[in-house]
């Protein structure tokens, strides 16, 4: 809760005035905006080299002499949507194995070696896929390439090195169901989605069961059966030769063969109809989590992508600067922090949410003017000033992401996952620049749906009877 005066504002006539006023000097006119004639056109794509094994591993390289380090960015379709729906757990089980040591080196030998030249090797797991990043000093990317390959094809999954990590994720999970973001999002991920989409998150005990019930040989076999090259994306760039990284790739990967099927095929969620609520008891919490929103039909291919990530970002994707923290944060005073999201619109459609967290008195008051807002930007559309900021924000904020060789491979990467195109990085200002009002207001009519809203509430409360959307 804001220590600040608070003021009560009704209906989506004041709420719309506040947000118009605070916008005053956030106006495109306040800064020369970004556009794709301002940022300059670029020509990564002839500087891409892109080299496929017989495997179906993919390289992409990047030279870039300007500073003597190299990061990496690739990807292994083995997340959670290729696991076993009675073993939920297992795929990142998996994944967070991999640095727990090969048949070669104990994890403290190769922590060791990567340590001992500033090496970084980082592995995650996500619904649909392993990602890992990497870092390095030009000169020992053979090393890191050579200990990635090791990892990834002669993992040795000792038995005492799974028990540890099951045990720590175990408390993990235990230590989530006191939180109340995690409990929020657990029971509106359940209320949105069936059990068999990659979206739905398991409840604490049914996770629980299962991390207990996994062995090595679960492990093993489901390494055996998910990974391998044929859905390997490697990106390097930095100080370094397209050859000799070609050759590494190929004498490290030529053999990692893999699994023959590597497709993901998940049917939209059907959209609810009508309002649904529901409130998850946690006691003795002085905050409450709210999360309003529905399943949305947005994937990363989708011809709308650009039109419904802007449509977002005016609404609520930072608490600064959106319309969701200018009335709700900052003119009422009803929260530090409130954003919307689209769950990684990626190669399935998840959901969309408003999330904000709240002094228990104040949940019912946070509803009503998110509701307001919510209401008001799908009747009136998106206005020409925030349109214009919204661009000049996205094409800003790619263009500093390619100044760092980190930035350039999650780009590369990226473009390369979702079948973007080599040219991706290049046309990227002009995708955005493209969109238009009519197109983003579509998207918000499509998307935002109000009087179709999952709302849970988490914490130390009790539902008030009579409250919005009950």
């Amino acid at each position: 809760m804001m220590m600040r005066e608070e003021i009560k504002i009704d209906g989506a006539d004041a709420a719309r005035a506040s947000i118009e006023d605070a916008r005053g000097d956030k106006s495109s006119a306040a800064a020369e905006p970004n556009t794709a004639a301002s940022v300059g056109r670029t020509d990564f794509a002839s500087r891409v080299a892109r080299a496929q094994l017989a495997t179906g591993a993919v390289l992409l390289v990047l030279e870039n002499p300007a500073t003597p380090t190299v990061s990496l960015r690739a990807s292994l379709r083995a997340g959670s949507y290729f696991e076993p729906r009675d073993k939920p757990g297992l795929a990142r089980l998996t994944a967070e194995m991999l640095e727990r040591g090969t048949r070669r080196r104990t994890k403290l030998e190769i922590a060791g070696a990567l340590e001992s030249v500033g090496a970084q090797l980082e592995f995650s797991a996500d619904p649909f896929a392993v990602e890992i990043e990497g870092r390095c000093l030009a000169e020992d990317l053979p090393a890191l390439v050579s200990t990635l390959a090791e990892v990834l094809r002669e993992p040795a999954f000792p038995a005492d090195e799974l028990e540890k990590l099951k045990q720590q994720q175990l408390a993990a999970v235990r230590e989530g169901q006191s939180n109340t973001r995690v409990r929020a999002y657990e029971k509106f991920s359940q209320l949105v989605f069936d059990p068999a989409n990659p979206f739905y998150t398991h409840t604490s005990e049914r996770v629980i069961e299962s991390i207990n019930s996994i062995t090595v040989e679960d492990v093993r076999g489901f390494y055996d059966t998910r990974y391998g090259g044929r859905s390997l994306v490697l990106a390097v760039v930095g100080d370094v030769s397209t050859e000799a990284v070609r050759r590494q790739f190929e004498e490290a990967f030529g053999e990692f063969a893999g699994p023959e099927s590597i497709e993901i095929e998940v049917a939209d969620p059907a959209e609810g109809e009508g309002a649904r609520r529901e409130t998850v008891l946690v006691r003795e919490k002085a905050n409450v989590d709210i999360m309003l929103g529905s399943a949305a039909p947005l994937r990363r291919d989708a011809a709308d992508y650009y039109a419904a990530a802007i449509a977002n970002s005016a609404l609520g994707e930072s608490t600064l600067s959106s319309r969701l923290g200018l009335q709700v944060r900052d003119r009422e005073g009803l929260t530090y922090g409130i954003a919307s999201r689209f769950r990684a619109p990626s190669l399935a459609a998840g959901p969309w949410y408003i999330a904000v967290s709240v002094n228990p008195s104040n949940v019912e008051r946070a509803i009503e003017s998110s509701l307001a807002v919510l209401r008001d930007y799908v009747e009136r559309g998106i206005g020409a000033d925030e349109l214009a900021d919204e661009k000049s924000a996205a094409i800003g904020s790619f263009k500093v992401s390619l100044s760092t060789n980190a930035g350039l491979a999650e780009a590369l990467w990226n473009a390369e996952f979702y079948r973007l195109g080599t040219d991706f990085v290049d046309r990227y200002p002009r995708l955005v620049e493209a969109v238009t009002d009519a197109e983003v207001n579509a998207a918000i009519r499509k998307y935002f749906r109000p009087d179709h809203l999952t709302v849970v509430i988490a914490g130390d409360y009790e539902t008030a009877p009579g409250g919005p959307l009950e």
